[in-house]
């Protein structure tokens, strides 16, 4: 075996493991980065890596050469894999069907647990609702955590949150007990709401909320669940007891939502003391 290029192969792996690790520990900490360039220059190194590695190893046997073709397939498929799906981070912002001051449109669909929900429901209540792309997206579930960790926050401005996705009752079942939320989880499989209020992508590069696989104690789907699909586009609507929409937050990339800071700015303008 040809050492020089077997620790070559390693090493570039071992950088985009670790490219890769300290990318998802920002996601944790809601600090993903707009050009997350560390990311990139690990996925390049590793992808590089290999390539040099192969071409190190190729003059010699077989033998010498699948242990390096092991490390340098994952490098150039993760590598790739992850330009893949950066590659359709953009959500087509702009049909939305509400502003700042209008009244929320009326709706009817149902909650995680199967019972009826509608516009109905948010009046004489605060409500912060979160249109979200589905349970096996870990940018959303991260952000939906974050919410809960600010419970204490919207209960001092008696804000309700309620979430709304493509999932269906039992997948958003299966979210609030995976993520262990108190908020109200709408389940819209149909799309009829989101499509409705006009934040609906269609075509999105995602996946079905089922066996989903955990990294980092994120939802990951595995690579071969990605398909494309409609869903709804990141949007967060405050709505005062009286239904009137007092902010609106839309992505216009899916990594990126608002933080805390952001958050809370939101609730004072919306409900200052």
């Amino acid at each position: 075996m040809d050492w020089s290029a077997f620790i070559t192969a390693i090493s570039g792996l071992v950088v985009m493991f670790i490219g890769i690790s300290v990318y998802f520990s920002k996601l944790i900490k809601n600090k993903v980065p707009k050009t997350p360039v560390g990311l990139f220059l690990a996925l390049f190194v590793g992808v590089v890596s290999g390539v040099v590695s192969l071409y190190l190893a190729i003059p010699n046997s077989f033998l010498a050469v699948l242990p390096v073709a092991i490390p340098t397939s994952l490098s150039l498929f993760l590598g790739l894999f992850f330009l893949f799906v950066f590659s359709h981070k953009k959500t087509p912002i702009g049909n939305i069907q509400v502003k700042v001051g209008d009244k929320v449109l009326p709706f009817n669909t149902t909650t995680a647990q199967g019972t009826e929900f509608s516009e109905k429901h948010l009046l004489g209540k605060r409500t912060f609702l979160k249109f979200y792309r589905g349970s096996w997206c870990p940018y959303c579930s991260r952000e939906l955590k974050m919410f809960e960790e600010m419970k204490a926050e919207f209960n001092k401005y008696n804000v309700q949150v309620v979430a709304l996705s493509g999932d269906n009752t039992e997948q958003a079942s299966n979210h609030i007990k995976r993520d262990s939320l108190s908020h109200t989880l709408l389940a819209d499989p149909s799309l009829n709401v989101i499509k409705k209020y006009g934040v609906e992508h269609q075509k999105s590069l995602g996946a079905e909320s089922d066996n989903i696989m955990s990294i980092f104690g994120l939802p990951f789907p595995k690579p071969y669940q990605f398909k494309f699909k409609s869903m709804s586009i990141p949007t967060s609507i405050l709505i005062d007891e009286k239904g009137i929409i007092k902010w609106i937050d839309q992505s216009e990339d899916y990594r990126l939502r608002a933080n805390y800071q952001r958050v809370m700015q939101a609730l004072a303008n919306s409900f200052p003391a």
